[in-house]
This record gives C-alpha cells, structure tokens and sequence, in this order.
C-alpha cells in the first residue's frame, strides 16, 4: 500500500515537472528572438527574465529524470516494465542532455552576444530555438513510449 501510494505521488510528480518543462519551452525561441528583436537596451531587461525560465528549465528536465527513475524503482524495477519504459527513460536522458548542453548554452551566448555581436546574437537564438525544437520531440517520444503499454504494446 505504502509502495503504490509512493509510485503514484512519483508519477504525479514526474507528469507535473515534465508538463512545466514543455510549457516554459513552448515560448523560449519566440522570447529569444524578442531579445534579439528588441536592441541592448530592452533586450537586457528580457533577457533577465526569460533566464528565469531557463533555470527552472533546467531544474523540470532533472527532476522529470529523477522523478521517472524513482517511479520505475517505486513499481518494481527494470524487470517489471518493458522495453517502452526503458526507451523513455533514455529519452528523458536525451532531453536533460539538450537542456544542459544545447538550450542552456544557447541562452548564455545569447546573454554574452547581447549588443556586442549581432551575428552571434542570432546563432545563439537559433541555437535555442533547434535546442527547444529536438526537446520538445524526445518529449513527445517519451510520451507515446509511456503509453504503449495501455495498448498492449510492450508488455513484458
């Protein structure tokens, strides 16, 4: 009882932290290019805002992992689940990889290029926008792969 309750709060946890992830991302490219759009001057001021919303990126695509990881441990382990929810937690993995190696970075340089490199301004938004672009599809593989099981695919 206390296991299942445990693996039900974690699943909860785990679609709330991966959904903030999605939503904050869904605007990330549009409010890089705002930046850009908008000079040193009122970029400055977007930029620091927007960075909070990289932050908390960061921390929803860690925690959609651990979370994920917890919820495969709470209700049995590895052997329990099939091959979809091995693949998705690997996905989860990519995912956390782009944030922090292409999403993350992308939004620095940006922040570095602000009215000093206009070229590099725009790489740097390109760069968020494909990073923010390739999440948000591991993030919906990821979800198909949960719910193969439901429809008998993947059964162990």
């Amino acid at each position: 009882m206390a296991m299942t309750l445990l693996k039900y709060s974690l699943v909860i946890l785990h679609i709330i932290t991966a959904s903030a992830w999605f939503g904050l991302g869904l605007r990330l490219a549009g409010q890089a290019r705002s930046v850009v759009d908008a000079g040193p001057e009122r970029g400055s001021a977007l930029v620091t805002s927007t960075a909070r919303s990289v932050g908390l990126m960061n921390w929803f695509a860690l925690l959609t992992l651990v979370l994920g990881v917890g919820t495969l441990f709470a209700g049995g382990g590895f052997a329990v689940y099939g091959w979809p929810y091995h693949a998705s937690i690997t996905t989860v993995l990519l995912l956390v990889l782009v944030q922090y190696f292409v999403i993350r970075p992308g939004w620095s340089a940006l922040e570095s290029a602000l009215g000093t490199d206009a070229d590099a301004a725009r790489s740097a938004v390109k760069r968020v926008a494909a990073g923010t672009g390739a999440g948000h599809l591991l993030w919906l593989v990821t979800l198909v792969l949960m719910y193969l099981r439901q429809f008998g695919i993947g059964v162990g």
